[in-house]
């Protein structure tokens, strides 16, 4: 698998992966759906399967000494790579929107937390499992996928976003969305709060790793049934 990820990485790296880290900074901006800069991440790998498809790295991977499924597995984990790395960018981001912004909060959704970046991960779970798969079943439609995985991480983005404003707008109201506020969408600062999104996070971390796990083996079924 380390030859595979040096060959993603070599042939399959464009310049907007690296470059697409810095939308990390969107978190800083105040008052503003922090969701969306995860999406640019999901485009940075779209790019980059873009590009595979253009260079024909399906079939010379075909080529190689190696099995379908270890083509996919090679892909899923320079896709994994890619967004752990981008994720620790998000944390970087989130604790210095701590200290600027003295934990002002997020009137327009989720909060710089652990609970965005547990989030961040289900995002990028959608965007593997609704595209990937499909890409493999027809790599040379890489563009045309793309536009429905965007709709599904989009539809993610308004429902993740509109729970928590919906949370602050009740808060007062629902004792449920009072807690939610209190603990989850906000900077962990209290022994409750640190607990409640650690556990938040490994939720989302475990699910991570299960749907990327689904998203594997399906991509390699496409993949066996694909017409290259």
């Amino acid at each position: 698998m380390k030859n595979l990820l040096y060959k993603e990485l070599s042939l399959c790296l464009p310049l907007q992966v690296p470059l697409f880290f810095l939308f990390a900074a969107m978190i800083m901006i105040p008052n503003y759906p922090y969701l969306v800069a995860g999406f640019f991440i999901c485009n940075a790998i779209f790019y980059s399967f873009a590009q595979a498809s253009a260079d024909n790295d399906t079939l010379f991977s075909l080529l190689l000494p190696i099995s379908k499924e270890q083509i996919v597995r090679g892909k899923m984990l320079f896709v994994i790579c890619v967004q752990l790395l981008a994720l620790v960018f998000f944390a970087g981001v989130t604790v210095v929107n701590f200290f600027v912004h003295k934990n002002a909060g997020n009137s327009a959704g989720v909060s710089a937390s652990l609970t965005l970046l547990g989030e961040f991960l289900i995002l990028f779970s959608v965007f593997n499992l609704s595209y990937i798969p499909k890409y493999y079943k027809t790599p040379h439609n890489a563009g045309r996928i793309f536009l429905v995985s965007t709709l599904a991480v989009f539809v993610y983005i308004f429902v993740a976003e509109g729970f928590m404003i919906a949370a602050g707008a009740a808060k007062d109201a629902v004792p449920f969305f009072s807690w939610i506020n209190a603990n989850l969408n906000t900077f962990p600062t209290t022994a409750t709060a640190w607990v409640c999104q650690a556990i938040f996070f490994v939720v989302c971390a475990v699910l991570y790793a299960s749907l990327n796990i689904v998203c594997t083996k399906k991509a390699v079924k496409s993949f066996d049934m694909a017409e290259i």
